[in-house]
């Protein structure tokens, strides 16, 4: 839920105009602009000393000023676009995200030799476990179309994320690899000089995705997900795949299309999500997501 400035300057006992001061130079936490206005999270604290989003517990979080007016412009395109182009144009991004997420966890594999495998057909070349996680994420993608629906494309479900759920998709990426129950990998994070299980840091995260973060726009809560999950890396193995699917779904559930990387873009990616790790800033991040939804949702036309 969102307040206007003159709410906020009633709530925060400052004038209207030094609210949109503190909007523009991005020190309310969470404010979202769209069009010409200012929308102000009914819990935003008042602003005192530039003070960022306070994340898990002692991780300050860099939201800066967002302007989301773009996003909700692409919003509209593919709420109003026809189903079977958006379907068409899901699909086609489906290939770009998962040879991305192989470079960034490491392992070689060419855009031929996905294509040559999402044919049917087998490499020699090729891992047969990269084959594997190769089919299975993208059947799980494929699934997540018309399980949550997107713009015309109906749901038939609306599942929550939860550490639950996070586990089942890495039980379902392993599929054919391991049938081991899924299970964090034991080991401790360091944070400001304390170390903090991957257990612990798990809940945390969700108690602040379904408290903290819920009002936020979907976005955001998409790549405070991703984020999060890539800082804490809770399987150890695959966790960029993982990652990626919770970020998916929360995109899907927000109205937009899952345009978190393409396969020419890992250097830069690489960059933007080591200042969310080093220094709680999203903003590079987020700019690289609203060019890659840009780019896909033009596609629609």
């Amino acid at each position: 839920m969102y307040m206007s400035v003159k709410e906020a300057a009633l709530k925060w006992g400052i004038s209207e105009r030094r609210v949109r001061v503190l909007c523009e130079e991005g020190r309310v936490d969470g404010v979202v602009r769209t069009s010409w206005a200012w929308n102000i999270p009914l819990d935003a604290p008042k602003p005192s000393d530039g003070r960022t989003l306070r994340h898990m517990k002692n991780l300050d979080l860099r939201l800066g000023r967002m302007e989301f007016s773009r996003f909700e412009e692409q919003k509209e395109i593919i709420r109003t676009s026809d189903p079977n182009t958006l379907r068409a144009t899901y699909h086609a991004l489906l290939p770009k995200l998962v040879l991305g997420l192989f470079r960034l966890e490491g392992i070689s594999i060419e855009g031929s030799e996905l294509a040559i495998l999402y044919s049917q057909s087998f490499l020699p070349n090729l891992s047969f476990e990269t084959q594997v996680i190769a089919l299975n994420m993208r059947s799980l993608l494929k699934r997540m179309l018309p399980s949550i629906g997107l713009g015309p494309i109906r749901g038939n479900a609306n599942p929550k994320m939860s550490e639950q759920r996070l586990q089942l998709y890495y039980a379902q990426l392993l599929q054919g690899l391991d049938d081991d129950p899924p299970a964090y990998e034991e080991r401790f994070i360091i944070q400001e000089g304390k170390r903090h299980p991957v257990s612990r840091q798990m809940e945390l995260l969700f108690i602040q995705y379904e408290q903290e973060w819920r009002h936020l726009h979907p976005v955001v809560r998409s790549l405070f997900l991703f984020g999060e999950l890539m800082r804490i890396r809770p399987f150890g193995r695959y966790d960029w795949f993982v990652a990626s699917l919770a970020f998916s779904e929360e995109m899907l559930k927000g109205g937009y299309l899952p345009t978190l990387i393409g396969s020419e873009e890992i250097d830069e990616f690489r960059s933007a999500l080591l200042l969310t790790n080093s220094k709680g800033n999203y903003q590079n991040l987020l700019a690289l997501v609203e060019q890659q939804q840009i780019r896909a949702v033009g596609r629609l036309g």
